[in-house]
């Protein structure tokens, strides 16, 4: 039998991940999900910050 290459668990087939490792596929999916969600809500916070910076721009512009 070999054994699998991510956590050396014993598996029937070569080129086959083991068991183990198919199984942790969904969590992969979900944590896709939510590394995908914080990077929208980061990429709306950089957005935001752009803004407040251009603002503060404009009345330094200004005053001075």
């Amino acid at each position: 039998m070999a054994k699998c290459e991510k956590c050396g668990a014993r598996k029937r087939r070569r080129p086959r991940s083991c068991p183990r490792c198919r199984s942790e596929s969904a969590d992969r999916a979900e944590t896709a999900v939510d590394a995908a969600e914080l990077a929208a809500e980061l990429g709306l916070l950089g957005w935001i910050g752009r803004g407040l910076m251009t603002v503060v721009r404009l009345v330094l512009r200004t005053i001075g």
